[in-house]
């Protein structure tokens, strides 16, 4: 009977062992985080997400995660990680000509600027 599949006749559902002990690991799991959580680790998680929700909120004020975005979707960056191109210091310092590189350094080079005059505060 252990190894046989429950068939509820209503609703036509079959049930597998493997279904059930699924089920009781979910339960088991619930469980744990149950036991873990109190006032400590829920305000420790909030303070996480306050910071995390400061940055993204800092973020969409911004161009930013529009560039990001529109990077991320170029139809030359989905090449290049199917087929990584190999890149040295040679390939580096003739790419340096490239406009939309000389765009992006630029860019990385102000948010560097950025953060280190915030750590400086």
């Amino acid at each position: 009977m252990a190894d046989e599949v429950i068939t509820n006749q209503i609703s036509g559902i079959e049930i597998a062992p493997e279904d059930v002990e699924a089920l009781l690991d979910l339960i088991r799991t619930s469980r744990i985080l149950q036991d873990y959580m109190n006032d400590q680790t829920a305000h420790g998680m909030a303070e996480i997400a306050a910071v995390y929700f400061k940055l993204i909120n800092a973020m969409i004020s911004t161009d930013l995660v529009d560039v990001i975005e529109r990077g991320v979707q170029d139809p030359q960056l989905d090449k290049a990680l199917l087929d990584p191109p190999k890149a040295g210091v040679a390939t580096l310092l003739k790419e340096m000509q490239d406009e939309d590189l000389q765009k992006g350094l630029g860019i990385m080079l102000e948010l560097l600027k950025a953060i280190g005059r915030a750590a400086g505060d």
